[in-house]
């Protein structure tokens, strides 16, 4: 892989990051919507916008994209950022349970011993998700 092509992995890999992010914070704000207050939902709305921001600073660095360039690549995110938060919504749930099967088949080939420290692997990581979601909100 040349160094362009790998300049574009990276640039499509975090568009896709970005995007799983966003269309993460607007499943949350789908499902909190009814009980979320006005205050609730600008916060989220200003998370969703500083994500948005930090991915276009990264990508016009790496890449030195021209101001024009930054411009639509914003647009294109906006433009699909619909289609990415619906495609989040019917997905999760199948990934979710795939990710507990996959688990579940993991805990069966360890030992006792490595199974405990198997958990504590994922208590640690499902806290660390849980703390970067709690600090996205703030």
């Amino acid at each position: 892989m040349n160094g362009k092509s790998k300049i574009w992995a990276a640039a499509l890999l975090g568009v896709a990051l970005v995007l799983g992010g966003v269309s993460g914070a607007a499943l949350d704000r789908a499902l909190l919507r009814d009980s979320a207050s006005a205050e609730s939902r600008d916060r989220d709305r200003d998370r969703d916008r500083d994500r948005r921001g930090r991915y276009l600073d990264w990508l016009a660095a790496e890449l030195d994209l021209t101001e024009d360039q930054r411009s639509q690549v914003e647009s294109i995110i906006e433009r699909h950022r619909e289609q990415v938060s619906a495609l989040w919504r019917e997905t999760r749930p199948r990934f979710e349970e795939l990710k507990q099967q996959l688990r579940s088949e993991i805990r069966d080939l360890l030992t006792e011993e490595q199974l405990e420290a198997y958990e504590a692997l994922l208590r640690k990581s499902d806290e660390r998700r849980h703390d970067k979601k709690e600090n996205d909100k703030s």
